[in-house]
């Protein structure tokens, strides 16, 4: 008898979870309203924008461009211009000194056949011009979230956070208010731009991988059955596969989530919430250190993504915004 009440306590608890997981996927889930880039009235919403709405020219040339180059050009830019990072020289600018980029909101459901066309800088700049805009938008989600705790917090409203707490894998029941609340704002975070891009060009080859190509994976996330995912070539798990998405913003959410809940990142969030007053280009750079665990090759990886980051001059787009 005890045994079958346990499978019905599991059965309610993860039926519970599947309910608060679909309430939040779909816009106006938890009572907030829809982030801006789902809203309707976005010209290319990334809810219902195929690929083709995302011009393949957009990803070859320009889709960020300065604001500090805006309140000079005003806004009018040679495509040559625009495709790279502004650099300074070295008698400019303080080294810490980030311009903020304005990202045009435009969202592909999945790689288009043009970025497989170009090479070099160019490949990597129309990798970038894919993926920036779906990582701003899944961290603008992210504070909304943020914003909901915290005022559920503010009001004392206990059933609401532990609705988020359920979403969040934290055991609410043992935690008191204060407890909690402190709990959810280590997890409902963003994640550095420039770490997020460097974790991207490395998993996904800068978007060329069959996983990217075939399933919009682009973090490399693993799965233990094999209708979620593609199988590798080579495996540890024979069960495992790179799990699958039904579109890029899909995949960069679900990554962010793996993030923000996973044990095994329990120091990159608690790192994170000591970092809060950095700026977001310090805060890629020490972060990256607590996420040796994210690939076999441990601390090697690391390392790599720190060298993509510096020469790619990723923290150029450590303050973008969507525009």
């Amino acid at each position: 008898m005890l045994f079958l009440r346990r499978i019905e306590n599991q059965h309610i608890l993860w039926t519970a979870l599947s309910l608060v997981a679909i309430g939040l996927i779909v816009p106006g889930g938890f009572g907030i309203k829809p982030p801006q880039w789902l809203d309707d009235r976005q010209p290319q919403d990334v809810a219902s924008g195929l690929a083709g709405d995302l011009d393949a020219d957009d990803l070859s040339t320009s889709a960020v461009i300065s604001r500090e180059t805006l309140d000079v050009e005003d806004g009018l830019l040679p495509a040559q211009q625009a495709l790279a990072p502004a650099r300074s020289k070295p008698d400019q600018a303080k080294p810490d000194q980030t311009s903020v980029v304005i990202v045009p909101s435009k969202f592909a459901r999945y790689v288009p056949a043009k970025h497989f066309e170009t090479n070099g800088d160019a490949q990597k700049q129309s990798f970038i011009n894919l993926v920036l805009p779906l990582i701003l938008a899944a961290n603008d989600e992210l504070l909304q979230r943020r914003e909901a705790v915290q005022a559920a917090v503010q009001v004392h409203d206990r059933d609401k956070l532990d609705q988020w707490a359920v979403l969040y894998r934290i055991e609410a029941e043992k935690l008191d208010d204060t407890g909690l609340a402190e709990r959810l704002l280590r997890r409902v975070d963003t994640i550095p731009v420039a770490l997020a891009l460097a974790q991207a060009a490395v998993e996904s080859g800068w978007g060329t991988s069959r996983f990217a190509r075939q399933g919009n994976a682009l973090f490399g996330q693993w799965a233990w059955t094999e209708s979620a995912g593609m199988r590798p070539l080579a495996a540890s798990n024979d069960r495992a596969v790179v799990r699958s998405f039904g579109s890029l913003l899909e995949s960069v959410r679900a990554y962010m989530h793996n993030l923000n809940t996973h044990r095994n990142y329990k120091r990159f969030r608690d790192a994170r919430y000591r970092l809060k007053p950095q700026t977001e280009a310090v805060k890629a750079r020490r972060l990256a250190a607590y996420l040796d665990s994210y690939a076999e090759i441990g601390q090697a990886y690391v390392e790599k993504l720190l060298v993509i980051i510096s020469s790619n001059n990723f923290d150029h787009y450590a303050e973008a915004k969507l525009g």
